[in-house]
């Protein structure tokens, strides 16, 4: 509305003169950066990373992370605290125990890469299921192009559609050839790991595309927890919520390294999966409970806790990878949203007496830095965590 228009409105008066009522329309400050930032990621000094895995110490966290699972305790009773394949994020027109089935976390793979929560992306690719089943048999899925494909990932919320697009039609052309189109047909006969990593791992050609070590336990974990494949133990997928876990409760010790170093590494990421593969084969733990406990925990609470969170002051459509301006949330116990935060994840995780770190989540999705933030600061716990709302499932 323009100053005619006021007059207009109030023909008895006239509320503002021009130069008012132009001094009424400000924009909106534009997001800025401090003059001061600095990225809390150390520079690469080229040197080796070293660290030790605490395997006594590790195996007594993780005990405590597997009874508080299989007890159904915080936060598994929640409600909120679900695995991307809970039943209710399956597409409504999807037969189990098929091979659609098996189709559809074969390519659901595709997006437990980051970049998305996993719980939103088993959504949409549901979604993408219902509305073009034909996209999830290998024979027809092969009569798309690359542009259909990108669209449809697109309208249906997901991202990367380039390399998806391609890897999709890549890797139904190889499943297709060498396995009838059905995953499922990978693991006859197949009965460890490294079997498995073998047959599935993109190695030269073999393989599939866009599948290494982490996508080889995705693929594993999916398919055996669809009762589509015999089970037998193979080591979590090890991603951020693995990792953070591990690096928080101190399983893993980065001795004197300083805090903003990147910490991964394919070498310590081997660990970690050697240390969990350990674990679960000497206790005699199903693998399924063992990944559900320590990704669960993660993804449900550590986001959360006030020291992980990390603000991004220009905004999502502004991000250069690791030149993108990050800045940690100024932790303060004085703040009643803060004290809440900490109250429901923190506050009520049942490895908070052996977490030790923060290890954000945002560093790592956006620039491939996995850091410590620094200590966890533990928060005065004025009001404990109950009356939470239990599972249906």
């Amino acid at each position: 509305m323009d100053a005619e228009q006021l007059e207009l409105s109030y023909p008895e008066a006239t509320l503002f003169d021009d130069n008012e009522f132009d001094r009424l329309f400000v924009s909106a400050p534009k997001p800025t950066v401090p003059d001061d930032y600095t990225s809390e990621v150390r520079p690469a000094n080229g040197e080796a990373l070293q660290y030790t895995i605490n395997k006594a110490h590790a195996y007594a966290v993780i005990d405590t992370l597997m009874e508080a699972y299989l007890n159904n305790a915080y936060p598994y009773n929640l409600d909120s605290t679900r695995v991307p394949q809970d039943p209710r994020h399956m597409p409504k027109t999807l037969a189990l125990g098929t091979r659609d089935h098996a189709m559809l976390l074969f390519n659901t793979c595709y997006y437990m890469r980051g970049g998305i929560k996993s719980n939103d992306a088993f959504k949409r690719m549901s979604a993408l299921y219902d509305d073009v089943p034909e996209l999830f048999d290998c024979q027809t899925a092969q009569l798309f192009d690359e542009a259909t494909i990108v669209q449809l990932l697109t309208e249906h919320g997901l991202g990367f559609q380039q390399t998806v697009a391609q890897e999709w039609l890549e890797n139904s052309r190889r499943l297709q050839e060498r396995f009838d189109g059905d995953p499922r047909k990978i693991f006859d006969g197949v009965d460890n790991y490294e079997q498995s990593l073998s047959l599935v791992r993109n190695k030269k050609g073999e393989g599939f595309v866009g599948f290494q070590k982490k996508m080889t336990s995705m693929i594993l974990y999916f398919l055996m927890d669809g009762g589509l494949i015999d089970l037998f133990n193979f080591p979590p997928p090890v991603d951020l919520h693995v990792m953070r876990v591990s690096i928080d409760n101190e399983m893993i010790d980065f001795g004197n390294t300083p805090h903003g170093t990147n910490l991964y590494t394919d070498q310590m990421a081997d660990a970690l999966r050697q240390l969990y593969f350990k674990y679960g084969e000497e206790k005699g733990v199903d693998p399924l409970q063992l990944c559900n406990a320590v990704w669960m925990l993660s993804e449900a609470l550590c986001g959360d806790s006030p020291g992980n969170v990390t603000l991004e002051p220009l905004g999502r459509k502004t991000r250069k990878g690791r030149l993108t301006h990050l800045i940690p949330q100024l932790v303060s116990i004085d703040d009643p949203a803060q004290r809440k935060a900490y109250r429901d994840s923190c506050g009520g995780c049942p490895i908070q007496e052996t977490c030790e770190y923060n290890v954000p989540g945002k560093p790592y999705y956006v620039g491939a830095n996995l850091i410590i933030r620094g200590r966890r600061l533990r928060f005065p716990m004025d009001v404990r965590v109950d009356n939470v709302q239990p599972t249906l499932f």
